[in-house]
């Protein structure tokens, strides 16, 4: 189901990787390739030991597996290992369940909760990473869109992990049926630094119907973070949504792991509440489908209470 939104290639090579690593042996895998983990008995993992970004039109990935994750990964960080393949067959399970179960609860009231192995928001339609393999929000779109099950013609992506949600920007940006908002740390300043700029709002039948709201390190819920989501809830009023999809990153949190060598964000107790409530007051069906989020004493409760929140909210019919 993940051919909606993303090329076929991409994700026969998920299919293949890891039965062409393995086969290799230990003798024809390029230390370069190697990401660790691996024993006398069993390969270690794949990273990327060259990367082709930026692609020409005429570049195409090698037979080669080596070649296949330089080809596809846009950094060096993101492995492909022996349990990914099974590990993306449930997620997909969980993405189509989450539709499922909001399409059999259809008031506006609805709110579904779905928590993936991997997140996926910087996965792009022909490229993966960020620890990010397949994009399921993008992939909850298209299934909420579904016009044989009753689809909503429009549908509203709002992204507020502490990352721009590039992935999901890129497969959407001429689409003007999906508008992509994200709340993010200023792409000079953090990952993935050359995408989330203000500046890019679509292009073709798309433009208009991307927004991205960069914010600066530092940031606090009153200091910028409560004005943008409320002008981001504006927008997904105005483009006339009829559903949602939640990208909810919880590395926001004061002192995250992931984002505090670059200060992070400031965000902490009652902000997630908050952030809930405004979203949910655009009184939506919605699903929320966890992305980002690593200072594990601080992840359950914010995500509590953003769901709370976003329920809290909504009007019952």
């Amino acid at each position: 189901m993940y051919q909606k939104v993303h090329t076929t290639r991409l994700l026969e090579f998920f299919t293949t990787a890891w039965e062409q690593w393995d086969a290799l042996g230990h003798d024809g895998q390029d230390p370069l390739c190697n990401g660790g983990g691996g024993n006398a008995s069993s390969s270690p993992a794949l990273i990327p030991g060259n990367v082709t970004l930026p692609r020409d039109p005429y570049q195409r990935p090698s037979k080669n597996v080596m070649g296949q994750i330089g080809f596809f990964c846009t950094e060096t960080s993101t492995p492909v290992f022996s349990s990914l393949l099974e590990e993306l067959q449930w997620d997909a399970s969980v993405v189509a369940q989450a539709v499922e179960a909001l399409r059999n609860n259809t008031p506006s009231s609805s709110v579904v909760y779905a928590l993936a192995t991997h997140p996926g928001h910087h996965a792009a339609r022909d490229s993966f990473g960020g620890y990010c393999y397949l994009n399921h929000v993008a992939m909850a779109a298209r299934l909420l869109q579904q016009q044989e099950n009753g689809g909503y013609g429009k549908v509203a992506i709002l992204d507020v992990d502490y990352h721009c949600g590039n992935g999901t920007a890129s497969i959407f940006y001429e689409d003007p049926s999906v508008l992509m908002v994200s709340i993010h740390c200023h792409p000079d300043c953090d990952y993935p630094f050359h995408s989330g700029f203000h500046d890019e709002i679509g292009a073709g039948a798309g433009e208009g119907t991307t927004l991205h709201l960069p914010l600066m390190p530092g940031t606090t819920w009153e200091n910028s973070y409560k004005a943008d989501l409320e002008r981001a809830m504006k927008t997904i009023q105005e483009f006339g949504a009829e559903a949602l999809v939640v990208s909810l990153g919880l590395d926001t949190h004061l002192n995250d792991p992931c984002a505090i060598r670059r200060a992070g964000f400031k965000l902490e107790g009652q902000d997630y509440s908050r952030m809930g409530e405004m979203i949910g007051s655009a009184n939506l069906p919605t699903i929320v489908i966890q992305e980002g989020g690593y200072k594990m004493d601080s992840v359950p409760k914010a995500a509590a209470d953003v769901l709370f929140g976003i329920a809290s909210k909504k009007e019952t019919p």
